[in-house]
């Protein structure tokens, strides 16, 4: 699966995507030490898999045009007539605008491809099996928010009930906005480089507060112009107070000498781990929306008996939470939609939750009603310490 500048992989050898550029392991060791380019875990998730884990620069079969296809050249410098081979090259569906494409050589390792997209950026393809290990983060990430959320909530309400424009009175405003709203958090470098925003990073200009209405309208992460509502009037009396602060910037705090200063999302973030006694982050609350989001939608229909009929109804749900993330449904789907809630809606099993969903409307609820469809679902095999065949498909 690719993973580049803007979204996540499928899970699946021959499907489409892009994502957010990370960690090739899927999660840091203890020690964070690299060796050959991996962390230890993943040196050892590799061999759990029954996977080689390679570097890019080891990836030594080429693209090139010929006619109105590709043909691949191998490190012999010859084009490769293996059938078998070609199969596995096309199936990993790079995207014919990406140049610089290499492969892999050995259909088993965990990096099958890399190119760059029209901007530049260099973007990945990984082993299907590689990609489980998204899922499995996610359902941890999931878990451990579902599980904090009261806490979170509790401290929220405790921070907000203060007058006083301290950095713990702007650092709840910001969560308690992002769990309502969807909205990246924003940073620093990011409205440097490219003069977009988000949470922590709005200017006063970008708020209207009109009673328990919020109205927000920003330029946001490639150039879209984001505009939300949000109905909240504990928010909305919480903001009051922070606009009448100097400076443009929306979110800052006054230290005890009288000076202000902005938040930054390290302070956010580190604020929100405090509240939830995990290690959480802001963009854990976009995740869980837009699973709730596509949960609460394929909840109400019933699956269809085509598969393509199904997909559709898959993508509608998609499309939605992807509106509301101001984001394409195909990095919606890979990045922030548990695969768990897709399989539960395609094989029935939404169904034993109807009553719970119609009883959890707040957050809350919906974080909890997520975590018991992930667990029903289960996890991959490999996390249970089976190794499978890897090949990939």
């Amino acid at each position: 699966m690719y993973r580049g500048a803007t979204s996540a992989p499928s899970g699946r050898a021959g499907s489409q995507a892009a994502s957010t550029k990370a960690s090739a392991s899927g999660e840091q060791s203890p020690s964070g030490k690299v060796r050959n380019g991996a962390t230890p875990y993943a040196l050892v998730l590799a061999k759990r898999l029954g996977l080689r884990y390679v570097t890019s620069n080891s990836l030594s079969i080429r693209r090139a045009r010929r006619g109105r296809g590709w043909i691949y050249i191998g490190e012999n410098q010859h084009p490769i007539r293996d059938p078998k081979i070609i199969r596995r090259l096309a199936r990993l569906a790079v995207p014919p605008a990406y140049g610089d494409v290499l492969y892999a050589t050995d259909p088993d390792a965990h990096l099958q491809a890399i190119g760059r997209d029209a901007a530049g950026r260099l973007q990945y393809r990984y082993h299907s099996r590689w990609e489980d290990v998204r899922e499995l983060r996610k359902s941890r990430r999931l878990a451990r928010l579902a599980d904090a959320l009261p806490r979170i909530q509790r401290r929220i309400a405790q921070c907000l009930a203060s007058e006083a424009c301290t950095r713990e009175f702007a650092c709840a405003a910001i969560i308690d906005l992002v769990t309502r709203s969807a909205i990246r958090a924003g940073t620093e470098a990011y409205t440097r480089l490219h003069g977009t925003r988000g949470a922590v990073t709005l200017l006063k200009s970008n708020v209207t507060v009109r009673g328990k209405v919020i109205t927000l309208k920003f330029r946001s992460k490639g150039g879209k112009i984001v505009t939300k509502e949000v109905a909240a009037g504990r928010l909305g009396r919480a903001i009051r107070p922070l606009l009448q602060l100097p400076g443009r910037r929306l979110f800052q705090h006054r230290l005890e000498n009288g000076e202000v200063r902005v938040v930054t999302a390290h302070e956010v973030n580190t604020c929100l781990r405090e509240m939830a006694g995990t290690s959480i982050s802001l963009k854990d609350f976009r995740m869980l929306l837009a699973s709730a989001r596509v949960l609460e939608t394929l909840a109400r229909v019933k699956p269809a008996p085509r598969e393509r009929q199904r997909r559709k109804q898959v993508l509608a749900a998609v499309s939605a939470a992807a509106e509301d993330l101001a984001n394409t449904p195909t990095i919606c789907r890979k990045s922030y939609v548990h695969e768990c809630v897709v399989r539960a809606f395609e094989q029935g099993v939404l169904e034993r939750f109807s009553t719970s969903l119609k009883h959890s409307r707040s957050p809350i609820g919906r974080a909890r009603v997520l975590a018991k469809i992930i667990a029903t679902m289960g996890k991959p095999s490999w996390s249970q310490g089976q190794r499978g065949s890897a090949r990939a498909r």
